[in-house]
């Protein structure tokens, strides 16, 4: 029987018959929600294993399910071979040369073999070309490979963060991450501590909870520093330099900085942030599937980054709201050393075992994958509820399965533990013992199908830079996505995007139009996102998730730009301006040495009227960084320095607070909005449109300049108040009339975005919501064939047995006419023929009766059997029809616009602005250098 295309029901395979070992024709399905329970997969090299879980992840990303995969041996990559067509040239670069060497082939004829034999593979289990390409349409396949840049990088960097769920209230869960995050931190420069004990361990988890507490996200270099000079005097009721003296704790931080000093480690800290909602889902809210390639990392650095992987799911899913379907997945496709029994403890271990026990009610499911059953804690995975026990290398290994699985035997009470050992005694490839707790029938044997992705084995890191060539080069470009929508904030990692105002101030925009996602029918192109506004809402509660945007430079002075994204460098760590001290340049006579003011400018600072307030802005940029800067961007050296000198250009600097308010929408939130007008006249319109830039914050700024420097001369409208004074209310006025905050909302959900959130963030949430329901009218429709089938079943049991009743009947009257008629030859011989003969009749009629008997039951058992056919594509066309109708309704967005009051508009800043910026004299040519990022 051919499988039924269900959502929510993954294809696994078929039975497999133990006695005769031979395939059954039942189909094995698997409810997703089953895996919200986790799920275990033991077996040994060549038992079929990873077959069996590509073939679950294929499911479950055919379900549109996102998954996030740990891929120590580089087997899942597979996963990016799928080949719709089957063509031999899709699968000659990537066949196994030593293979086609050993079947007497040359490469081409070796890759027409293969494609070959997966054509009739996916024939065989009833897997069609379409279903091949929905599956490479399905989602966005990503190979992250960190420490690495064979694939797409990944900075570790969003992982030292604060937490934005906040310190107060959620002590205990950040306590736990702070030990893991240290304890693997400390295993990298081959240190084995253990949390509470050791004095390295407890001084570096209380750097962390120091800057948590408060807010403050940390640094590699900011570890290093305050190692040496820890933020507080005590730990404990000893003075730090008694607990830990001063040169134990310069050998730490020399010990760690010589991490951060490696050339190597500068990947770690580039490419994507580790941001889980960006590791799982799209811009648009569709999945994706992010492999975490580290076959090429030591033991100590897959440990460091497997932690802080698990620790980021742990304090992504604390955000969630709890569900009974399944919202990701979280793949580790070798347990080996990550999860083993007393008294190992590996920094891994604590979050798996938190993940294990907490992840259910959120809606993530694990699937934990090794060979090795000798090394795992059983204890911990009796938590699982779905074992899939593969071939087994010895008799030591599968009795250690056995009292592994004894843990089960009070959860599941059709587990027998005779039975499975007996099942599992002599088991053969791609076949595995299936034990789920959510089914009643108790353990049963399923033979794997056959697997979409083309199953080569372990991929290079050559081979996976082949692969993601596309999307590093759309990373390096700018154009990725995630980072596109991301911007570095105030912790020097790339925060999230905020569902912020319309595009511009002056040009709303239009509520995008998603299309329906694929669950599971094919996918269709992902729609136009909304493009972020050109300013960064601002607001002191939620500066951490401003996007920096630079602001544009005066357009009255010639000077040199530089990249909004501009960092700096310290040691080989990325800081952001945020995290760097303000720099005083040296004093200005002898910095400005040789240095002629340029027109317009002098030494003096301007008079202005009292009732005009002035503003200077820090630079963040020291004169050394903005040369640095300049050498790298021009690509020329700087050969001799004539002087630089700090200068201010004056501009009219506007910003304002504006807060939203709407209980209908759940919007409680704020943006500043700011502009730096340059050239202001004494008349004239202010167009300010053109003028927006980014935020800042307000304590940043001073009424005193912050040294001596260059100030340029005031234009008449700068130095005017009452014109002042008339455009601040116009300001007013138009944030009034054109402040609004658009919310993206799903109609038929009731589901409105978080403003403080992203896009993706709020599709994502459509989703699992629409998911939910359809899951819930799927099993009402399922319950409602049940009914159907059963009875059809039970009718065809019934004309079954009336069958086989008739076949004997038949059988014994053609015996009977047999007899009767030999018994008519003799009575004739006899005499007797009247009796005989009409006896011999009788039993002719019987024996046509009794076969048109039987043929009339052959004709209904026929009939039956296309009822139940015609029953089964009705099942499969209504739940079709349930998935693309939740499909549509999770698609649906619109806006709700939310408007401020007057009184929520409160002017933070207006007046004169000044800008610092360098003034240099570069290879004998004056310069301006920025000073701000």
């Amino acid at each position: 029987m051919p499988f039924i295309e269900a959502p929510t029901t993954f294809y696994l395979g078929k039975r497999y018959d133990p006695e005769s070992h031979r395939l059954t024709d039942d189909v094995v399905y698997y409810d997703s929600r089953d895996l919200t329970t986790h799920a275990v997969v033991v077996g040994m090299t060549g038992s079929g294993k990873t077959g069996l879980c590509i073939t679950l992840l294929e499911e479950a990303i055919l379900d549109n399910i996102p998954a996030i995969v740990i891929d120590p041996k580089g087997d899942i990559t597979n996963l990016l071979l799928s080949f719709p067509d089957l063509r031999p040239e899709d699968f000659q670069q990537w066949v196994n040369v030593d293979d086609a060497r050993r079947a007497g082939l040359d490469v081409p004829a070796y890759a027409a073999d293969v494609a070959q034999t997966w054509r009739t593979g996916l024939q065989n289990w009833g897997i069609v070309p379409d279903r091949l390409r929905w599956l490479s349409r399905a989602a966005k396949y990503s190979i992250f490979t960190p420490g690495s840049d064979s694939g797409l990088p990944i900075s570790i960097l969003a992982s030292l963060r604060s937490p934005r769920e906040g310190w107060v209230g959620n002590e205990e869960a950040n306590r736990e991450k702070i030990n893991g995050v240290v304890t693997a931190l400390l295993a990298l420069i081959g240190k084995n501590v253990e949390p509470v004990k050791d004095r390295e361990h407890v001084i570096v988890a209380n750097i962390f909870e120091y800057a948590w507490q408060r807010g403050i996200d940390l640094t590699l270099q900011d570890i290093i520093l305050q190692v040496q000079k820890p933020p507080f005097d005590k730990l404990g009721v000893f003075p730090i330099d008694e607990y830990m003296p001063e040169k134990a704790r310069f050998k730490l931080a020399m010990e760690l900085n010589s991490i951060i000093a490696a050339p190597s480690f500068q990947s770690w800290l580039q490419g994507e942030p580790m941001d889980i909602p960006n590791l799982l889902y799209q811009p648009d809210g569709r999945a994706r599937v992010s492999i975490f390639y580290i076959a090429h990392l030591s033991e100590a650095e897959r440990l460091f980054i497997i932690t802080l992987l698990l620790e980021n799911m742990l304090g992504w899913m604390r955000t969630l709201s709890g569900t009974t379907s399944l919202r990701a997945l979280l793949y580790i496709d070798e347990m080996f050393g990550y999860f083993p029994p007393y008294p190992k403890n590996p920094p891994t271990k604590l979050p798996l075992m938190r993940l294990l026990k907490q992840a259910r009610a959120f809606g993530v499911g694990l699937i934990l994958a090794t060979q090795n059953p000798g090394d795992l804690d059983y204890k911990g995975l009796s938590n699982a509820g779905t074992w899939f026990i593969g071939r087994l290398q010895s008799e030591q290994d599968r009795a250690r399965v056995m009292t592994g699985l004894e843990s089960l035997v009070s959860a599941d009470n059709n587990l027998n533990l005779k039975q499975v050992e007996r099942l599992i005694a002599d088991i053969e490839p791609r076949v595995f013992l299936m034990n789920n707790i959510h089914d009643q029938g108790g353990p049963i044997l399923v033979h794997s199908r056959w697997a979409m992705s083309y199953l080569r084995g372990p991929l290079t890191r050559q081979q996976v830079q082949i692969l993601m060539q596309a999307q590093r080069q759309q990373m390096l470009g700018g154009t990725n996505p995630a980072l596109a929508q991301a911007s570095v904030g105030a912790g020097g990692y790339a925060s999230q995007p905020m569902v912020s105002p319309q595009q511009s101030l002056f040009a709303p925009q239009a509520a995008p139009q998603m299309m329906p996602p694929a669950l599971p029918e094919m996918p269709t192109q992902p729609p136009n996102l909304p493009e972020q506004p050109k300013f960064g809402g601002y607001a002191a509660q939620n500066a951490m998730y401003t996007p920096q945007i630079a602001p544009p430079p005066p357009q009255f002075l010639p000077m040199e730009t530089v990249s909004p994204a501009y960092q700096q460098n310290y040691s080989g760590v990325t800081m952001s301006p945020s995290q760097v001290n303000y720099n005083r340049p040296m004093d200005s006579q002898a910095t400005r040495a040789g240095l002629q003011p340029p027109a317009g400018y002098s030494t003096n600072q301007p008079p202005v009227q009292s009732a005009i307030t002035q503003y200077f802005i820090p630079n963040s940029i020291s004169s050394q960084q903005a040369i640095d800067d300049w050498e790298r961007r021009t690509n020329f050296s700087a050969q001799s320095l004539g002087g630089i000198a700090m200068i201010y250009k004056p501009v009219l600097l506007a910003q304002a607070a504006v807060r939203y308010a709407d209980r209908k929408t759940n919007t409680f939130t704020a943006r500043s909005y700011a502009f730096r007008v340059p050239g202001l006249e004494r008349n004239g319109i202010v167009h300010w449109q053109e003028f927006e830039a980014a935020a800042i914050d307000a304590k940043r700024v001073s009424g005193e300049p912050f040294t001596q420097a260059l100030y340029g001369d005031l234009t008449p409208g700068l130095s005017d108040a009452r014109r002042l004074t008339q455009l601040q209310r116009e300001l007013i006025d138009l944030l009034y009339n054109t402040a609004r905050l658009n919310i993206p909302y799903n109609p038929s959900l009731g589901i409105y975005a978080n403003p403080d959130g992203n896009y993706a963030e709020f599709k994502a949430s459509a989703t699992q919501a629409a998911r939910e329901k359809r899951d819930g009218e799927i099993d009402k429709v399922t319950a409602q064939y049940e009914r159907a089938m059963d009875k059809l079943e039970d009718k065809l049991r019934r004309k079954l047995r009336e069958m086989e009743s008739e076949e004997k009947e038949l059988a014994d009257r053609k015996r009977e006419e047999l007899f009767t008629t030999g018994e008519a030859i003799l009575s004739l011989l006899k005499g007797q023929t009247a009796y005989t003969l009409s006896r011999a009749t009788r039993a002719g009629r019987f024996r046509r009766q009794t076969k048109e008997d039987l043929s009339e039951s052959e004709a209904v058992i026929a009939e039956l059997q296309d009822e139940q056919q015609k029953l089964a594509e009705e099942f499969e066309l209504a739940l079709r029809a349930v998935n693309d109708k939740w499909a549509k309704v999770a698609a649906e967005s619109s806006e709700q616009t939310v408007t401020p009051f007057k009184k929520d508009i409160q002017v933070e800043m207006f007046g004169i602005g000044w800008i610092p910026f360098w003034y240099a004299e570069i290879n004998g040519q004056t310069l301006m250098l920025p000073a701000e990022s």
